[in-house]
């Protein structure tokens, strides 16, 4: 994709993040994003050239990702899981007995800031142990990726690209920074999966057999490989998806539409925001997203913060954090939605949008780089675009490749029909 050169922002300006979450320069880059996509019609997917065979830089990134990752694996992932069980356990403690029903948004009262108290000193032990296993991986990146530079002509110039291709996604707002909005999101996601499922992809990341076969997976089609999320998803994100280093990036875009619906808007957006952010749901409907092989939760912004996005959970192959914006205020908040104003969607097919979730670079617990919108479109029909930054190497960007760039687009085309079931079902919004 190619882009028209954005005017100079000096200094610290250009990484100030707003009411959204979103930085001016990448609000600039949205306008691009914006322009670019008017003249895709109808909105297609952008072709994306892919190495057909491996490459010395695919097995180079294996070499060094199963050095560094294995060992971490071994001795991390024990430590992780016991230090986060008590911190979850509490957390489902918490929203089960403490948290009414159908309850759109946490309240945020005294007893939730007791409980984030508990949960930063339950917490620190885990922290420090990631934070150290980021450390040793984010150190193996770059000494390795230096290395691999040195044999290579044209390295300095290809690393300089890359630089200028992943700016607009760097200097966003920090996980921790949020720390409530994770402990509500955690909340929130081990209420929908379970304290030994949600724990173990927590610390670990859960592989599916069938992730673009069936919306519904049984036990026996889940397959445990005891890969610490905390260890594997910054060496997808730095390593494999988005390298500096060692191959030249650049923004691939692709979308999913699902179904047309025949209720009106207003019911369709209620209905996807009932199941993607409200925080705790009636049995029957938390079995129901409990039982799709993806779950997000992009919880609301809390009602008296003066922001339009939360830090949220994604559950499935993975265990991700995001930061998600919001296009409109919490059901409760309606006054919100009438003094701000909210930002602008980037599709130009969207009629409603809804959510628009930037994964960031420097966000290392997802395992992507880009930006991505749900909507419903013009049609009635739900929408998924995304703009990810990816290189054009098998590891990469091969949809046979689970977890590339490819790979994510097939990911959504199977859970569409779930989250379409799920409108046209009325009696999971009971």
């Amino acid at each position: 994709m190619a882009y028209t050169k954005s005017k100079h922002v000096p200094g610290r300006a250009k990484h100030r993040i707003n009411k959204a979450g979103e930085s001016t320069i990448l609000s600039k880059h949205f306008d691009q994003l914006r322009e670019i996509n008017e003249d895709n019609q109808p909105y297609q997917n952008i072709p994306w050239d892919v190495n057909k065979s491996f490459e010395a830089v695919d097995l180079y990134e294996i070499a060094v990702m199963a050095l560094f990752v294995l060992p971490q694996v071994v001795y991390v992932y024990p430590i992780l899981f016991i230090l986060l069980l008590p911190p979850v356990g509490l957390n489902l403690l918490y929203i089960s007995w403490v948290v009414p029903e159908k309850c759109d948004v946490i309240p945020r009262n005294t007893k939730f800031r007791c409980l984030c108290i508990v949960q930063a000193v339950l917490c620190f032990p885990a922290l420090v142990v990631a934070s150290s296993s980021l450390a040793v991986s984010r150190f193996a990146m770059l000494f390795f990726g230096i290395v691999y530079c040195m044999w290579e002509e044209g390295a300095w110039q290809r690393y300089q690209h890359n630089l200028k291709i992943i700016e607009p996604y760097c200097h966003g707002p920090l996980v921790l920074s949020y720390f409530s909005d994770c402990v509500a999101g955690v909340a929130a996601m081990v209420h929908r999966r379970g304290l030994l499922e949600f724990t173990s992809s927590f610390s670990l990341s859960e592989f599916i057999h069938s992730y673009g076969k069936q919306c519904f997976c049984p036990a026996d089609d889940h397959v445990l490989f005891n890969t610490p999320v905390f260890i594997i998803n910054p060496w997808i994100k730095y390593w494999i998806t988005g390298n500096i280093y060692l191959t030249n990036l650049s923004e691939r875009f692709v979308t999913q539409i699902g179904s047309a619906e025949t209720m009106t808007m207003d019911q369709m957006c209620r209905r996807v925001r009932n199941y993607i952010s409200r925080a705790k749901s009636l049995d029957a409907t938390r079995r129901y997203i409990s039982s799709a092989f993806f779950c997000p939760h992009f919880q609301y912004p809390p009602p008296r913060e003066n922001r339009f996005f939360a830090v949220g959970l994604e559950h499935s192959t993975i265990a991700a954090f995001v930061h998600a914006t919001h296009f409109q205020a919490a059901p409760d908040c309606i006054e919100r939605s009438i003094s701000l104003s909210y930002p602008t969607c980037i599709s130009p097919t969207a009629e409603v949008p809804i959510y628009r979730v930037v994964l960031w670079f420097n966000n290392p617990y997802h395992i992507y780089t880009g930006v991505v919108e749900a909507n419903i479109s013009k049609g009635k029909q739900p929408e998924h675009p995304m703009w990810l930054i990816s290189s054009h190497n098998r590891l990469a960007a091969d949809p046979r490749i689970m977890l590339s760039t490819g790979w994510i687009d097939t990911f959504f085309e199977g859970f569409l029909p779930h989250m379409s079931h799920y409108i046209r079902s009325v009696q999971h919004q009971m």
